[in-house]
């Protein structure tokens, strides 16, 4: 027997296989479930980017359990780790300025739920402002598209049509004069007059 490998008859040394089946189609969670989207709307909050990317593929795998019970801190021994999978306190981490989760002192990703009452509201305006300016098939693809999670292609659609909103209120007000015409007369020729 030649090298390290498994124990199992026939198989000595260490073989690499490749994966037998891949998947057509990336995993999606049960959209429908409550509990899913009480999941997805759970902040993630006093996290490094590694730890705030780790939590994010549980909760889109739906491999994320949410705590049910208050959990003991290790720093200071106290029930107030509210947050699944965090280790530390948002006190204490604060106070010691490391991720709540693996405790390493790199930067600390702001909250994803930091956002106050008056954002939110702002927001919902800024939204509803914007589906208002929208044609039906726009709508329907914005819609779809925020749905399947696309937000890069739905902030596509709602950059054109902000873009195209803002050329029609410019177009309001364009009586075919520009500056460079000379249409007008200019301070400079009334003082020679």
């Amino acid at each position: 027997m030649s090298g390290k490998g498994s124990s199992a008859k026939g198989k000595t040394g260490q073989q690499k296989h490749r994966q037998k089946h891949q998947n057509t189609y990336a995993f999606q969670s049960d959209k429908y479930a409550t509990h899913m989207a009480a999941i997805t709307a759970l902040p993630v909050q006093g996290l490094c980017k590694r730890c705030v990317e780790i939590i994010q593929w549980r909760k889109r795998m739906g491999q994320y359990k949410p705590l049910t019970v208050a959990k003991k801190c290790v720093s200071c021994s106290q029930k107030t780790v509210k947050e699944a999978y965090h280790i530390l306190c948002n006190a204490c981490a604060c106070n010691k300025n490391v991720c709540a989760k693996c405790q390493q002192a790199e930067e600390i990703l702001p909250s994803s739920a930091a956002k106050t009452p008056a954002e939110l509201q702002l927001e919902k305006q800024n939204e509803e402002r914007l589906l208002a300016a929208m044609t039906e098939r726009q709508r329907r693809s914005y819609l779809r598209k925020l749905e399947r999670g696309d937000d890069a292609g739905a902030q596509r659609i709602g950059d054109r049509v902000a873009q195209a909103g803002s050329d029609a209120d410019d177009a309001d007000f364009d009586f075919g004069f520009s500056d460079e015409d000379g249409g007008g007369e200019s301070a400079d020729e009334e003082d020679d007059e």
